[in-house]
C-alpha cells in the first residue's frame, strides 16, 4: 500500500468514523474544539523537539490521518463500551431557517432541534438529526437512549419521536 493509498483509506475511515461514532456522543461543542486545539499545539510543540516521533510520512499525514484516528479511537472505545442504558424525554420544537434570494424567499423547518428546559444547549449534534424530515413531522416530543461509555462520556445509542398534546405550550 502506497502512502498515497494509506491516506486516502484512512482519510475515509476517519470521516466514517466521525459520523458514526463522534457525532452520536455528547460532548459540549466548545470544549471538544478547545480540548482538541490543545492536543494539537502540544503535538506540535513535542514533534518540534522531537520528543514525539512521527517517522518518515511526516506531519501532514501526521495531523491529517494519525492524529484524527487516535481521537476517532478513543470515542469508538468509548462507544463499544457504552452501559446502563438510560431514556430521557423531552419535548421539542424544530429550527426555522430562511433559504432563497432576492426573487425568491422561503421559510421552513429543518432537523435541528431545541430541546425544553434547553438541554443540551451545547452539544449540536445531540439535537441535529441527518434524517429525512418526514420522520419528525408532526412529532414534537422525543426519547433518547443514552449508555455511558467506560471514558464516562454519554452516548446517544437510539432515539424516537412522538406527538404529545402536552408539548404544544411548553416554553423553550
Amino acid at each position: 500500500m502506497t502512502k498515497i493509498d494509506k491516506y486516502i483509506f484512512f482519510s475515509i475511515l476517519n470521516a466514517v468514523l466521525v459520523f458514526s461514532v463522534i457525532f452520536k456522543t455528547v460532548v459540549n461543542f466548545y470544549w471538544f474544539v478547545a480540548i482538541i486545539s490543545i492536543l494539537v499545539i502540544i503535538s506540535n510543540i513535542l514533534i518540534n523537539k522531537n520528543i514525539l516521533k512521527i517517522g518518515s510520512l511526516g506531519k501532514k499525514y501526521f495531523f491529517g490521518v494519525t492524529f484524527p484516528m487516535i481521537i476517532n479511537v478513543f470515542f469508538l472505545i468509548n462507544y463499544i463500551t457504552g452501559m446502563n442504558p438510560r431514556k430521557e424525554t423531552y419535548c421539542f420544537k424544530n429550527m426555522m431557517a430562511e433559504v432563497g434570494g432576492r426573487g425568491s424567499h422561503e421559510r421552513g423547518k429543518t432537523t435541528y432541534i431545541y430541546l425544553s428546559d434547553n438541554a443540551y444547549e451545547y452539544s449540536y449534534m445531540t439535537r441535529s438529526f441527518f434524517i429525512d424530515y418526514k420522520r419528525m413531522l408532526f412529532k414534537n416530543q422525543i426519547t433518547y437512549t443514552f449508555e455511558r461509555g467506560i471514558f464516562g462520556l454519554k452516548i446517544r445509542k437510539d432515539y424516537q419521536f412522538i406527538y404529545n398534546e402536552n408539548c404544544l405550550n411548553k416554553p423553550y
